[in-house]
């Protein structure tokens, strides 16, 4: 039994080190990212069980990236290892500069996954099954992918989720919307930031964008904006709560914190208010550290660990 299946695109990360700035960089750290991947690492570390499925390459980039995944507890044990190149990410810290990344992933092992690489006996094991838009993103046959899990799970009545997750840089915003509106229904949880609720939905306005989302069938609703107010919408119910405020040095991969930090919440038995607010922190202390997974919470059965909250408002009231 695990409590979260979930697959997608896991890319080895090559951050500059000794400038902000690729192009002079001359010293570069190796780490692990991905949207889904990022996900399963924070639900992890969170103390619950999570089943993460996806394509790598035949090369040693792969086979550094599974001994990343294994030594977080993570279970790859049904990553599939394929002819084609484990993708990559090369970007800078983003310090003193916007952050620029240059990807490798057309034609990457992960864009090879199809539906049928999707495990349905494991589904059927799992309590919650997440998937993101990027995956829609980086290959037809993994859009069916995410289709097909998202259909399965509320076929055997699991809960699932989607984060919306627009990379602008690998496909249009209309192929964007062709392929997401419709996946974007009938979820547990659907995530995203207001801009992307705005494309998908064709609503400028983030509550009636919201009251949409609701409309399709989606129970809980969050909307995020940067280090804005959170706005999200509970069975129809419409709030919102405010993020802790931190000294952010690296955002890239704290919205995927934040919605693991969510699920692990849902999945713990907290209210769905109480999990975004854990989600919150969880994507807060990840933009205080350099690199995807380096500020993760730790925690147990879902919960985070109170000492590391404490820390967080603490960070955040200096």
């Amino acid at each position: 039994m695990f409590d979260l299946f979930t697959f997608g695109e896991a890319m080895a990360l090559f951050l500059s080190q000794d400038t902000d700035d690729v192009v002079s960089a001359k010293v570069f750290a190796r780490s692990a990212a991905g949207a889904e991947a990022n996900v399963a690492v924070a639900v992890t570390r969170l103390g619950l069980s999570v089943y993460f499925y996806t394509h790598l390459g035949v090369d040693e980039l792969g086979s550094a990236m599974i001994n990343d995944f294994l030594v977080e507890g993570v279970d790859v044990s049904g990553v599939k290892r394929v002819a084609q190149f484990t993708g990559s990410m090369v970007r800078n810290p983003g310090t003193s500069r916007p952050v620029e990344a240059t990807y490798l992933r057309k034609g990457s092992a992960a864009s090879t996954i199809a539906s049928s690489d999707i495990n349905v006996d494991v589904i059927s094991q799992s309590r919650w099954v997440h998937t993101t838009g990027i995956t829609c993103a980086i290959s037809q046959s993994a859009a069916q992918a995410v289709k097909f899990a998202l259909e399965t799970a509320r076929e055997k009545k699991i809960p699932c989720s989607l984060d919306l997750n627009i990379r602008r840089k690998l496909w249009s915003e209309e192929e964007a919307r062709r392929v997401l509106e419709p996946l974007a229904h009938g979820v547990d949880l659907l995530i995203g930031g207001e801009d992307e609720y705005q494309l998908i939905f064709g609503e400028l306005d983030p509550r009636k964008a919201i009251e949409i989302a609701h409309e399709r069938g989606c129970a809980i609703v969050v909307m995020t904006k940067g280090d804005q107010p959170i706005r999200y919408s509970i069975n129809g119910e419409y709030g919102e709560t405010v993020p802790p405020k931190v000294h952010a040095v690296d955002p890239v991969g704290s919205g995927d914190a934040f919605t693991g930090g969510v699920i692990a919440g849902l999945l713990s038995g907290l209210s769905p208010v109480e999990a975004i607010i854990q989600g919150s922190f969880s994507g807060a202390r990840v933009a205080s550290f350099f690199g995807d997974w380096a500020g993760l919470p730790t925690g147990t059965h879902g919960r985070t660990d109170p000492a590391i909250i404490a820390e967080i408002i603490g960070g955040a009231s200096r």
